[in-house]
């Protein structure tokens, strides 16, 4: 082929390729762009956390104390569930670094360590609020909730573990309230419309508490067995309380 005709069709190809590129491009564009507003994040949110029962994930708990430089990683799995009269079960089987378990049952909150066999068992009836209010902001989160105890802001869209997230900063309306008085940041699905990793900020500069979800399946079939401790022959029980 002569060069002027090699240059000519080096040329056409040229082309070609940047009229393609421009297509997809064309396409891929509105998608990208079509990152939702947080009126839309918190309308979704509410209609996700009207349907919400429950949920199986695994897990990554987090904290990190400034003054020592300490950060301390934990992994496990998660099953969570809210019932029709607004009463909750959960239970974490940690799995990393150390093996034990954190069942909660509406007011009652027991620790089985089993490699010392022993279940710690406190009654958390004082702090029922507190309780209740961590569940409301880590499962089945509203738009609404957020919006009546936090001034929110947008930061945009981001990625958690490849997923599309919301991230949210969320400053508290009443620093001095009781609850609902921290700093957070809150990452939420645009597929699920619910939180997968949100920071609690600590009152001490610079410490922070940092939980992420993953493998999040929602409102599976779960029965009293999903949320049993499942004791080995031996175990004692305490009560620190006392």
């Amino acid at each position: 082929m002569p060069r002027s005709d090699l240059l000519s069709s080096t040329c056409r190809r040229g082309r070609l390729a940047a009229a393609v590129s421009a297509l997809v491009l064309a396409c891929v564009a509105p998608v990208a762009a079509a990152a939702p507003d947080l009126a839309t994040v918190l309308a979704n949110m509410d209609q996700a956390a009207a349907g919400w029962k429950g949920m199986r994930a695994s897990l990554e708990w987090v904290r990190y104390m400034a003054l020592v430089d300490d950060r301390s990683v934990e992994h496990g799995k998660i099953v969570v569930r809210r019932t029709a009269d607004g009463s909750a079960s959960m239970l974490i089987s940690f799995e990393e670094p150390n093996v034990y378990f954190l069942s909660v049952e509406g007011t009652r909150v027991e620790i089985y360590k089993p490699k010392i066999k022993t279940v710690e068992e406190y009654d958390v009836s004082d702090s029922k609020a507190e309780v209740e209010n961590a569940l409301l902001l880590g499962f089945g989160t509203s738009g609404s909730y957020l919006g009546q105890h936090y001034d929110i802001k947008l930061l945009g869209p981001a990625a958690v573990k490849g997923e599309p997230v919301a991230h949210l900063d969320l400053q508290p309306k009443d620093p001095q309230a009781e609850l609902n008085s921290q700093r957070i940041e809150m990452w939420v699905s645009t597929t699920i419309w619910q939180p997968v990793q949100q920071k609690i900020y600590d009152r001490n500069p610079g410490d922070y508490r940092l939980y992420s979800y993953s493998e999040v399946v929602l409102n599976p079939a779960l029965t009293a067995e999903d949320f049993k401790l499942r004791l080995a022959r031996g175990t004692k029980r305490v009560h620190p309380q006392r």
